[in-house]
């Protein structure tokens, strides 16, 4: 075990006489995952932007687009607290390349029956319920997977930079989504695209260093292992209010943005896939810019609970905005507002749950929080898909938004809440 420790320090160990870069940016393994995790969510964007416009091509049915990204999930919510049990007690590494490969495969098979105009609606389906089970098990193994490579001490620098770089392939897929999609075999391209994407992050992923199991371990049945983990998430009242602070704020916000802006800029503009591209993109820059100004001033934001609900309440105001305006550059402001406000709080948030939670339940705690976000998207998209059917997407936009802010707003004032500091 020792030596092979020592193997592994000295494979991700970097030259030091690059003097003046940051410690994290000096091991080579956190390099390797900031280049996968690149080049996953380049691809994730892709489709981002691809999936709601191919189901509109196929059926021009809002509640078709909503019940596709509704059975995205289905299989999360069926297997990522089973994902995060698997984590825990085997390697993360294995788990994510496994995922990723899989992604790999279906993003092929869709490209290529786009390209040939073999695909139909129920296929689909069928790509969607697939996708959401690579990613039950690559969501977990991801989160679980950083602190296991670097020093605790570097994890907020290095959350910053990965989600640095998420937001960069933020930019760039929607863009190069929207543009390919204009194009005859766009859409194939650009599921073909995703596939290279995947392709790059599977063989990217970095050797993790050994870490020791308990003996017993492994004669525990699988899901028994789950019982401690939502032990000690109930036990934890600050978390246990966050989590249900985030899950009302996504049923209030993931669906009408999910279902009602691809919709909006089809029926209210009259747009087409780069508009949508260009929103997108948009929110991605807005939040890039967040996180380089939370990056500068993380030190300065003692309460962070109070940070969170001021920008989801002006993040309300401005998807009312949305309902209210048939501009584009009006939506491209909106859209970047949104992101930078999202962008400034997420890092300290992400930080601040993965110190909280014990290392040996890192994969089965994220895991059954990451299971209740995931619930409840696919049902505010439903309720989206079926509300869209008697009001236009700019009045789903008003409501939504005015009551998130209201919501946020009132937030403010519960304590737990108020205890949430950097």
């Amino acid at each position: 075990m020792t030596e092979m420790t020592e193997e592994l320090a000295a494979e991700n160990a970097v030259p030091a006489d690059r003097a003046g870069l940051p410690p994290v940016l000096l091991h080579r393994g956190f390099l390797l995952l900031m280049v996968g995790s690149f080049a996953a969510f380049l691809g994730e964007q892709l489709t981002t932007v691809a999936l709601p416009w191919l189901v509109l091509k196929l059926s021009n049915d809002s509640l078709a687009l909503g019940t596709v990204l509704a059975v995205v999930a289905v299989p999360k919510i069926l297997f990522l607290v089973l994902a995060g049990v698997v984590v825990d007690r085997h390697s993360p590494r294995t788990v994510l390349v496994c995922a990723l490969a899989g992604g790999t495969v279906l993003l092929t098979a869709v490209g290529a029956m786009l390209l040939h105009d073999l695909l139909a609606l129920w296929m689909v389906y069928l790509f969607a319920c697939g996708m959401g089970l690579a990613g039950a098990f690559a969501i977990p193994a991801r989160v679980a997977m950083l602190p296991r490579l670097i020093d605790p001490r570097q994890l907020q620098p290095a959350n910053a930079m990965l989600m640095g770089v998420t937001q960069v392939s933020m930019l760039g897929g929607p863009l190069l989504a929207g543009l390919l999609a204009a194009s005859a075999d766009g859409l194939g391209l650009v599921f073909l695209l995703n596939a290279c994407c995947f392709l790059l992050a599977t063989v990217t992923v970095p050797r993790l260093q050994p870490r020791p199991q308990p003996a017993q371990s492994h004669h525990v049945p699988l899901l028994a292992t789950i019982v401690p983990a939502a032990k000690w998430l109930w036990s934890d009242r600050v978390l246990r209010t966050l989590i249900s602070y985030w899950a009302v704020v996504t049923l209030l916000l993931a669906g009408p943005v999910q279902v009602g802006l691809p919709l909006w800029v089809d029926r209210q503009l009259g747009g087409g896939a780069s508009a949508f591209g260009i929103l997108i993109a948009a929110n991605g820059l807005g939040q890039l810019v967040g996180i380089v100004c939370s990056g500068l001033r993380a030190r300065k934001v003692a309460n962070l609970g109070v940070a969170v609900c001021l920008i989801d309440g002006l993040a309300g105001m401005a998807v009312l905005g949305m309902g209210f305006t048939h501009v584009l550059e009006a939506g491209l402001a909106l859209m970047l507002a949104v992101g930078v406000g999202a962008g400034y709080v997420q890092v300290g948030l992400f930080t601040w749950i993965q110190r909280r939670i014990p290392t040996e339940l890192h994969g089965r705690v994220l895991s059954i929080l990451m299971l209740i976000l995931i619930t409840i998207a696919p049902l505010s998209a439903l309720i989206a898909g079926y509300l869209i059917l008697y009001v236009t997407p700019s009045q789903l936009f008003i409501y939504s938004g005015m009551l998130l802010s209201l919501f946020a707003m009132l937030m403010l004032l519960h304590p737990d809440l108020r205890k949430l500091r950097n």
